[in-house]
């Protein structure tokens, strides 16, 4: 198997080269070079991100489909990761139930490397209506390491979804907010963190982190209304009197009281990722994107769906205008999503030591 692998990435050399002169090698379009590489030589292929169609899916959908038929069968999966390297997954199957080999491979001083090797047999596996291949390994209860789902997009995915996915949703994602997973619009923020949201979109805006040290979770700043209100106005149409009635604003220093999430504030990072599935050019210049959340950990690709509005603006700036849930079979709670912890709370936890 290393033999192959390492002939299949002598056949891509000159791309790995090349990109890590130019600095590319983990852009989109380099590893869609890499998935097309695979797709020539009749293998399914695709990134560890699912940003990109699935090569050869037929392959993937018979295999799925003969597992369900209870007949012999067997199918190889190349996911393209990082760094020019990649991971592949061997798959044989007999009287329903699949086999698994995993080895992952990397380049290190411009030779690739066999750097991880595994076999196991499939706990579960489900195909969905949705296009979405699933496998897990078994652990036992509580086990702690990596989760053991893996979760592969089969279908396309249509090409201005993943455009607008890209764009405007996966900035912001499911990860410390709540944005995507409840009900809000213009006249109702209620349900949103502003503090969360700041975060994430000054990381949006100016493309660094926020200029705070979180200090374990135990340090208070004054954020000038100013500096607050223009990252969060810049991406939601809130006017400062809301603004301030849904945060902790200080009107005789006029700042925002801020803290940082710390120790008891952190989530599991294996929260879902969104998905565009639809679309809906508005008259009034909005679109209104259709969105599944894919919880790999919990194998579902539709943990909730939500249709987001957004209005694009000039100089290719935009803002979220609403959110709403709908319902669905597999709609669950967003289990993965933990508030930020009352001033009680805080003080109780982080300061009881001062």
């Amino acid at each position: 198997m290393f033999e192959e692998s390492e002939e299949l990435a002598e056949g891509y050399r000159d791309i790995y080269k090349r990109a890590k002169r130019d600095e590319t090698l983990n852009s989109l379009e380099v590893k869609q070079e890499l998935v097309e590489y695979f797709g020539m030589l009749d293998y399914a292929a695709l990134d560890t991100e699912n940003q990109i169609d699935m090569v050869c899916a037929e392959q993937v959908e018979d295999f799925c489909e003969s597992v369900q038929a209870m007949q012999s069968t067997e199918t190889t999966i190349f996911v393209v990761a990082d760094e020019g390297g990649f991971v592949r997954y061997d798959m044989i199957s007999q009287n329903g139930k699949i086999d698994v080999t995993v080895s992952s491979y990397s380049w290190e001083k411009d030779e690739l490397r066999g750097i991880y090797y595994q076999e196991f047999p499939a706990y579960t596996w489900k195909y969905t209506e949705n296009g979405y291949f699933f496998i897990e390994e078994y652990q036992p209860p509580g086990y702690d390491g990596a989760p053991g789902q893996t979760g592969f997009r089969v279908k396309p995915l249509d090409k201005m979804c993943r455009e607008l996915n890209r764009k405007y949703v996966l900035p912001i994602g499911y990860d410390l907010n709540k944005l995507l997973i409840t009900d809000w619009n213009e006249n109702n923020y209620k349900n949103l963190d502003f503090y969360d949201l700041y975060e994430l979109m000054y990381r949006l805006k100016y493309g660094v982190n926020v200029p705070y040290d979180d200090n374990y979770g135990n340090a208070e700043y004054e954020i000038p209304k100013k500096e607050f209100e223009e990252v969060v106005q810049t991406y939601l149409p809130i006017e400062s009197g809301t603004l301030e009635e849904n945060a902790v604003y200080q009107t005789e220093s006029q700042t925002y009281r801020y803290r940082m999430r710390g120790f008891y504030e952190c989530e599991s990072p294996d929260e879902p990722y969104p998905e565009v599935v639809k679309y809906e050019e508005q008259e009034d210049g909005t679109i209104k994107l259709t969105i599944n959340a894919v919880w790999t950990r919990k194998m579902l690709d539709k943990a909730i769906t939500s249709e987001l509005v957004v209005r694009p603006l000039e100089n290719g700036n935009f803002q979220y205008l609403s959110n709403h849930l709908i319902p669905t079979q597999e709609s669950i709670e967003p289990q993965w999503y933990k508030k930020r912890l009352s001033d009680e709370e805080w003080k109780e936890l982080y300061l009881e030591d001062k």
